[in-house]
Formats: structure tokens, sequence, C-alpha cells
């Protein structure tokens, strides 16, 4: 089945920048992957930790990266949007304009968000909504389903989706197998309720961590209806766009 305008919001597809990618036939390769899977956009999100290099250092490489994929693309092959899974740190709302903005994806005020993988607390609700509200940053939490199982107190967590932000989950979340039918349903019931708004692939490879879309969106179609995608590109296109979010 094929599907228009959808974009993978999540993937490691750059070469040689992260733990994703290893060089540019791989990326390739993945992209040719994700256009049989009928993905028209892909949002390259290499990791940025603060405490490994600079936000200069970063977008250098990324540029890098990027021209060395860029030099190898066809014009059949999903279109490529530069960005960054920014893990929060406590620096991440006062950097300087230039900088906060280079995080984002290009030409957009969206970042994609890296939680910490810990119970969250008041410094992750204060540190989202100096993001969200003050620096008016389209927050978008990635794969918020990885961090579920660690919230013993959810009232942070609620707290935190009450805030002008958005959700990003994996594809692979809405899988199959016995072990991963309580995910899968708590992720069914985030986007049945309008707490989950899209979807991404967090491809880093061509094997364990391959572009799987299609079976996110297949399982979506299934359980929730053709009009759940069309929400979840729809939305995608405005958060790819300059055009803010209102809630």
């Amino acid at each position: 089945m094929e599907y228009n305008n959808v974009i993978d919001f999540h993937s490691h597809i750059l070469p040689g920048i992260d733990d994703g990618s290893p060089d540019v036939a791989t990326s390739v390769a993945m992209l040719q992957e994700m256009k049989k899977q009928g993905v028209a956009h892909c949002v390259a999100t290499p990791h940025f930790y603060s405490y490994r290099r600079s936000v200069e250092t970063f977008v250098s490489q990324r540029e890098a990266a990027w021209q060395q994929l860029r030099s190898a693309l066809t014009e059949d092959l999903p279109r490529v949007y530069l960005g960054a899974e920014v893990a929060l740190f406590s620096e991440l709302a006062e950097l300087p304009e230039a900088e906060l903005s280079a995080l984002c994806i290009a030409g957009t005020r969206t970042l994609l968000l890296e939680m910490p993988f810990a119970q969250w607390g008041d410094y992750e609700v204060d540190a989202v909504a100096r993001l969200s509200i003050d620096r008016e940053v389209q927050v978008v939490l990635a794969h918020l389903e990885r961090y579920l199982p660690l919230q013993r107190k959810s009232t942070y967590m609620d707290r935190i989706l009450t805030l002008p932000v958005w959700v990003q989950i994996n594809a692979e979340s809405l899988g199959g197998g016995l072990g991963n039918l309580r995910q899968r349903r708590q992720v069914l019931q985030l986007f049945e309720s309008g707490r989950a708004h899209v979807l991404g692939s967090d491809c880093h490879n061509l094997h364990h961590r391959a572009p799987n879309l299609r079976q996110g969106r297949d399982t979506l179609q299934k359980r929730l209806g053709a009009e759940t995608l069309s929400r979840i590109d729809n939305f995608g296109a405005t958060l790819l766009s300059q055009e803010a979010v209102i809630i």
C-alpha cells in the first residue's frame, strides 16, 4: 500500500556523524528502503549531546555529513530535512538564538527533544516550559513511549503534556509480539486521544534498526482508520513549515 506525503520524522541517516549510518552507501540504501515504504520526506536527526561537542562543532559536522550524502542522492529519493535529536541539558533554553535555531529542523522552530531516561521531575517540566513558552520553540518529544515505563509518578509527564508540546512515536512500538502488547495499547491510546502527533522510524541502519515506518502506519490504519494517518501527515507537514502550530 502506498501513502501520499508521508514523513519519517526521526532518522539517523546522515553518514558517520553518530551511531546511525556509517557511510554514504548505507544512507542511500536506507533512503531507498524508505521510498519502498512510501516515505516522501525524511527528517535527519543526528544525536546532539552538549557534553560531547559544542553546537558549532555539531553543525559543522552535520553539514559535512550532509554534503557527502547530498552528492549521492537522486530526485526519486525522499526529500531530506536537516535537524537534530537534542538531549535535554540545563543550558538549552538559554542558548543564543542562532545556536538554538541551528538545532531546530532547518527553516523552522521545530526541535526534536530527547528527554532523560529516568523519572521526570520539576526540572524537566521547567526546562520544557522555558523552551516551548519563553523561547517559542515547537518542541517535539522524541519517542515518548520509551519513557513511559520510567514514569512511576505520572504527574510530571502529565504536566509536560499540558504544555504546547508535540509527541513523536517510534513505529516499532506498534509492532507485533506479546512482549510489546501493553506498549502497543498505550501508543494506540495516545494517537486515539490526540496526545501523539507524528511517527518516526528512528532508523540507524539496515539491520536491527532499519526503516520501518510502513509497519507502524499499517497498524494505525487497521486499528484507528485512515483518518489518523491523514492527521499525522498533515500535522507533520505543518511542523516542517514555518507556520506556528496553535493549540
